[in-house]
């Protein structure tokens, strides 16, 4: 579903991601609000879930000023950090079964020690919930992809902070279970056909977008070359 939320936090991940590419004293040679504003450009309009223009500028600058403060605190992007190069950590959850768990991790910062310190840029209002898997999942990640220790996790919210804020978490293996559980539950949905909502259907957003996919009352709007889907839009405002 196309969506402004969704839409503005790919564009600015997708700048910061093309930084790590870079050789760290190159990172900042080119205006971040440039790359960011030229991939902006690909997901304009319902493209990028925009029910106007007005919305589209509102979003647009909330990105723009993300982007200001990476700028203007620069010490953790101007560190030398690994490169996705595209590709995906993987990680193997079961002997037996072909259950891989897989993730992107935003940015793996190389500490003066030599270890990683591994970030999560986070465009949303609101903090990630106590309990989380996400970073627990990089935990997991990093330590059997990466051939350093890896000694600190932050999320960085780049609607309010300047810098990356420091998480702790457990040991590993304290998650492994956790992840292997849901893991098999996923797959037990996919043989029987079904998936449950978590919520009650008739009042999940996301249910009732796709809802709408479905019965046929959603806009085609074109082919998300980076996700590999078809991407609808639904005007909420008409919902």
């Amino acid at each position: 579903m196309a969506s402004p939320y969704l839409t503005l936090g790919s564009a600015v991940h997708q700048a910061l991601e093309e930084l790590s590419d870079l050789p760290p004293k190159e990172r900042f040679k080119a205006s971040l609000i440039k790359r960011f504003e030229k991939i902006w450009k690909e997901t304009a309009g319902k493209k990028g879930g925009f029910v106007d223009l007005d919305q589209e500028e509102a979003f647009k600058k909330r990105g723009k000023k993300m982007l200001k403060k990476v700028q203007d605190n620069p010490h953790v992007i101007e560190n030398p950090s690994y490169s996705s190069n595209g590709s995906f950590p993987k990680v193997k959850l079961f002997g037996d079964k072909e259950i891989v768990l897989v993730g992107n991790i935003d940015w793996v910062e190389i500490l003066p020690s030599g270890g990683l310190h591994i970030i999560d840029f986070k465009t949303g209002k609101n903090e990630e919930k106590q309990g989380s898997l996400q970073l627990p999942i990089y935990l997991i990640l990093a330590t059997y992809n990466f051939e350093r220790p890896i000694e600190k996790f932050s999320y960085w919210y780049l609607d309010k902070d300047d810098g990356p804020k420091t998480v702790e978490l457990e040991p590993l293996q304290s998650y492994i279970p956790i992840i292997r559980e849901k893991a098999l539950s996923i797959e037990k949905a996919i043989e029987d056909g079904q998936f449950a909502c978590q919520s009650n259907y008739r009042s999940c957003f996301k249910c009732r977008e796709y809802d709408n996919v479905v019965r046929g009352s959603a806009e085609y709007v074109g082919y998300d070359g980076e996700r590999g889907k078809d991407l609808f839009f639904v005007n909420k405002n008409k919902i």
